[in-house]
């Protein structure tokens, strides 16, 4: 969840240690802080709680000078918010300092035996246990590198690392272990970080460390090692493509709000999507004897829509699972499949999913936005899709286009199975092509009906969100924005499973939100009515989101608001954004802030 960057240049790095910590803040917000050494020489530190820009000024980063650095953003694991807890954090001379993404299991063991050897620490975090245990190799009498190796054959856990030393000043030290990690390559300068966005700008040549892996870096040159036994590996740079984070609101207020206006733009994008990769993902489905499609988060439901679409299309059952609860619960083997959706690639428990998965025999696909992910470089093959940068922190855009990108394989598999007929299947694509234009409606369109939802009911501090079928995956997604951005208790469900004990909390403070589908999925959708009588017969309140062009639901709810008359496939889709503007304007209302809400972080890399 935290960001590192560490530079060693020819050049004054102030401005490229600020701007990395920019690029990185979306990975955590809670503190942040960089190393340097000043002008005789010293090891200097400056950090403190809050935003990157916020911190800056209090601490004056512009009076940073000298060529080498590290950077750090934190999302707090160990140890509460605090200046003392921010890295970089130093050891007991405040000769070195680290910076540290990752948990470490054996963290508490080793502080204790730190401890009663002297040491003294300073925060409550687990990773100052890693300067500890450096200086006391180097109180033992072993050179700076030696001691960093030392220290990593005694870490447990996963890390992301770096160290900067002022017995080395020119010189930096980065370390790997199931946490992304990767060097960057310039005309004057070397440089590390734990995300390739913390490069742009900088350079597109770059070098991937793997799991048991040190860096050495100066201005001119690089050397990978091996933590297990110190031998040098050699590898060969290449080029990536950095994507660049555009900062312009373009008119919008904020992030969120200009993301969720892009809907259409990567729909287009994901409809753009070759049709051999998807035709490859279909391959991968049809040669496996199973295939199982694995996110947390938005990407489960997701998945979990994605199954609703391969089922109710190509009549395959592909069970969603939580990657998280993945490798408790499906015994994999080989000849299965495992197709991964994530935003960052990155994702600490849905990468770990797919490690357990290889080592069981199955192959790997993934849907991703970011093509120099980790994800990307592990899988058999993946769909970029292309969605490009959020740099709200809440996924909104991105989810569509994987939405749209799992209805193009459902319908293709559908389709080379012979299970719709070609009126069928021309009557989905057209409803594809559409799609764009529809969101693009509703972006442009009239949004006062869901602002005044907003508005007259965000003082409302609990709501269930329903549906049916695919709806259901839409109600939990629904449910899951909604509480992100607003801190309201939201639980979304099957509206069918309402009635099986959670209606006993159904009375008139309670407010309800549920998806219906159109009158072309006729059983759902009468289901979904009877859910509606249950809630108003208890008193409740009701907000119900639909197609138009369909009957006035009835019972008849509190508020209705309809979205462009479309297929039952892509409905879903046109709901989710009007659910994504639901919970915007109810963030609003409510004075939170919606790029950057408490205790999220964008990239959650740890487990």
């Amino acid at each position: 969840m935290c960001g590192i960057f560490g530079i060693a240049s020819t050049e004054e790095i102030s401005g490229k240690l600020l701007r990395s910590l920019e690029l990185l803040e979306y990975r955590g917000y809670d503190s942040c802080g960089l190393s340097y050494f000043d002008e005789e020489g010293h090891l200097q530190v400056r950090k403190g709680t809050g935003p990157v820009k916020q911190v800056a000024e209090e601490e004056q980063f512009s009076l940073v000078t000298g060529r080498t650095g590290l950077g750090h953003v934190r999302w707090a694991t160990h140890g509460r918010v605090s200046r003392l807890n921010a890295h970089p954090l130093t050891d007991s001379f405040g000769d070195l300092a680290i910076v540290h993404n990752g948990i470490l299991q054996d963290y508490q063991q080793l502080r204790d035996q730190l401890t009663e050897e002297g040491h003294t620490f300073l925060s409550e975090t687990d990773s100052e246990v890693i300067a500890h245990l450096i200086e006391k190799g180097l109180r033992d009498g072993l050179a700076l590198e030696p001691s960093i190796l030392s220290c990593a054959r005694q870490l447990r856990g996963t890390y992301a690392i770096g160290v900067t030393s002022q017995s080395e000043p020119d010189v930096l030290y980065a370390l790997r272990q199931e946490s992304p990690l990767l060097v960057g390559i310039g005309s004057d300068f070397h440089c590390f970080s734990s995300d390739p966005l913390a490069f742009a700008g900088l350079t597109d040549q770059v070098l991937w460390l793997d799991d048991g892996e040190m860096v050495r870096i100066d201005r001119d040159s690089w050397e990978i090692k091996n933590i297990s036994d110190g031998e040098v590996v050699h590898r060969t740079p290449e080029t990536i493509s950095i994507p660049q984070r555009v900062a312009e609101l373009a008119g919008h207020p904020d992030f969120m709000s200009k993301e969720i206006s892009e809907n259409g733009d990567v729909v287009r994008s994901a409809l753009a999507v070759p049709d051999q990769a998807i035709d490859q993902m279909v391959k991968a489905i049809q040669t496996s004897d199973r295939t199982v499609i694995t996110g947390v988060g938005t990407s489960y439901y997701v998945a979990l829509m994605g199954q609703y679409m391969l089922s109710g299309l190509a009549h395959e059952f592909v069970p969603a699972m939580s990657s998280d609860e993945m490798p408790h619960m499906v015994s994999l083997r080989e000849g299965d499949h495992v197709l991964s959706i994530s935003q960052s690639g990155e994702t600490y428990d849905t990468l770990r999913a797919l490690r357990i998965s290889r080592k069981r025999g199955a192959s790997l696909s993934a849907i991703l936005n970011v093509a120099s992910s980790s994800m990307a470089r592990e899988v058999d093959h993946f769909i970029d899709q292309g969605a490009g940068p959020e740099i709200c922190v809440l996924s909104t855009k991105s989810t569509v286009s994987q939405l749209v990108i799992l209805l193009r394989i459902a319908l293709r598999l559908a389709q080379l199975k012979g299970l719709q007929d070609a009126e069928q299947v021309a009557s989905i694509q057209q409803d594809l092509e559409r799609l764009p234009e529809q969101l693009d409606a509703i972006s442009d369109g009239d949004h006062s009906s869901i602002q005044n939802l907003a508005k007259h009911h965000s003082v409302m501090r609990n709501w269930f969100f329903l549906g049916r079928g695919i709806q259901h995956g839409l109600a939990l997604e629904a449910a899951l924005k909604f509480k992100e951005v607003t801190y309201c208790h939201a639980e979304g469900m099957s509206a069918g499973a309402l009635k099986h004990g959670t209606i006993s909390l159904i009375d008139d403070a309670m407010h309800t939100v549920i998806f219906l589908p159109g009158t072309d999925s006729p059983q759902l959708r009468q289901h979904s009515l009877g859910a509606m009588a249950e809630i108003s017969a208890r008193g409740g309140k009701l907000v119900a989101f639909q197609p138009q062009g369909c009957p006035p639901p009835q019972p008849r709810p509190e508020v209705l608001i309809e979205c462009p008359a479309a297929g039952k496939w892509t409905v879903p889709i046109l709901q989710l954004m009007q659910a994504q503007l639901f919970a915007y304007y109810t963030a609003r209302a409510l004075g939170r802030d919606v790029d950057k809400p408490r205790s999220l972080a964008k990239s959650v890399t740890v487990s």
